[in-house]
C-alpha cells in the first residue's frame, strides 16, 4: 500500500520526519501518509499480539487512502484549490486524531519501554539518571 508522493516530498525527508512522530504529529499530509502507513505495517506485523479496538487498523488504512486521495485532488485541481484544501485539512485533522489515539493505545498496550513500539514509529522511554549521580536507573538493593 506504499504510494508515491508529490514533487517536493523526497522519501529521505519523509523518513526523517516520520521518526519524530512520538514527539509530535506534524500536519504535513505527505508525512501523515507515511506515518499512517508505518502504523498500519506495524499493526499487520503484530496482529496476533495486539488488535486495537478503536481506532482499528481498517480506520488507519482508510484514513491513509482518503488522505492520499485528498492530497492528489489538491495537487491536480488548481481551479478548485480552496475546496480541495478545506477537504484536505479536514482529513488531515482526522488523521492527526487517529494517530494520536492509536499512539496512546499502543503505549498503553506495550508500555513506553518495549522495543517493539519503534516499529509503530514511536520512541521508547529512555532510562533516567538518579539525582545522586549514580548511573543506574534503580537504587542499589540493601541487605
Amino acid at each position: 500500500m506504499f504510494l508515491s508522493f508529490p514533487a517536493g516530498f523526497g522519501w529521505k525527508q519523509i523518513r526523517k520526519e516520520v521518526i519524530t512522530m512520538a514527539k509530535i504529529i506534524k500536519p504535513n499530509p505527505a508525512l501523515l501518509i507515511a506515518q499512517l502507513q508505518m502504523m498500519s505495517a506495524a499493526l499487520t506485523k503484530y496482529a496476533e499480539q495486539y488488535v486495537p479496538v478503536s481506532p482499528s487498523k481498517a480506520d488507519i488504512e482508510a484514513c491513509a487512502a482518503e488522505l492520499m486521495n485528498a492530497l492528489q485532488v489538491q495537487v491536480q485541481t488548481a481551479g478548485v484549490a480552496e475546496k480541495a484544501t478545506k477537504d484536505l485539512y479536514a482529513t488531515r485533522d482526522k488523521a492527526i486524531d487517529l494517530l494520536r489515539r492509536m499512539r496512546d493505545a499502543v503505549y498503553a498496550h506495550f508500555g513506553k519501554s518495549d522495543p517493539r513500539i519503534v516499529e509503530f514509529g514511536l520512541d521508547t522511554l529512555k532510562n533516567r539518571r538518579n539525582r545522586n549521580g549514580n548511573d543506574s536507573a534503580t537504587p542499589p538493593a540493601e541487605g
